[in-house]
């Protein structure tokens, strides 16, 4: 597995069951399988190509018997009493907040959410907290030259990030990771070329400029902390 699946994996907890949608080669569920998950295992994908390749994985892994392989849209058709904890990984934060509209079941406390989003964090944490969602834990890993990071979250309510938080992580789960300044560099880079290009514009937009402007201070706020 690559490190983004090894760091969900490690985040995962034995319990009544997990869902892998968009499992792809089926890796985490198959990984999962082979080092003693007891609950029910389930590999969801939308195509019947990742799917047959994720049962390919399992049945040469010797686990085939172990997962149950869905040909499913996001959450639909998945079975919620036999679950508690939902992994979505290796897609956009505005994919998978479209997922997790669909499925209202899941706005409940028993269940635990570990997303790997690839673009639009911001947009997911958004989603999150304010539809009572709880940032319990957010990872940063390296993988393949680039960073991502990892969010662990629960049905639990009330809690408020920064402007800047949400482009980051929660200050209070992101600043003991070893990768968190390396992190908040790549975002305040990330808002600085965004400010030279507002501020080249003939007729800059002061809006955005001023939100880029106390996104940036944000950010160098938090690594102040570190």
């Amino acid at each position: 597995m690559n490190k983004r699946l090894e760091t969900i994996a490690d985040m995962v907890q034995n319990g009544r069951g997990l869902i892998d949608v968009g499992t792809d080669h089926g890796y985490l569920p198959v990984w999962l399988a082979r080092r003693g998950y007891t609950g029910f295992l389930f590999a969801s994908d939308i195509n019947d190509a990742p799917l047959a390749s994720a049962r390919k994985t399992a049945r040469e892994a010797l686990v085939e018997d172990r997962i149950e392989f869905l040909l499913r849209d996001g959450l639909d058709g998945c079975p919620p009493e036999k679950i508690d904890t939902i992994v979505i990984a290796g897609m956009g934060g505005d994919l998978i907040c479209r997922i997790l509209d669909r499925a209202e079941w899941c706005l409940n406390e028993a269940y635990t959410l570990i997303l790997q989003p690839m673009t639009k964090a911001e947009v997911l944490r958004y989603w999150l907290v304010n539809n009572g969602f709880s940032l319990q834990e957010e990872r940063i890993v390296r993988d393949g030259g680039k960073l991502y990071q990892v969010i662990r979250s629960r049905y639990t309510g009330n809690m408020s990030l920064s402007d800047a938080e949400l482009f980051a992580g929660a200050f209070e789960n992101i600043g003991a990771e070893p990768l968190c300044a390396e992190w908040l560099d790549s975002l305040i880079l990330r808002f600085e070329k965004e400010e030279r290009g507002l501020l080249s514009a003939e007729m800059p937009e002061e809006g955005r400029l001023s939100i880029c402007r106390s996104i940036k201070r944000g950010l160098l706020e938090m690594k102040g902390k570190l």
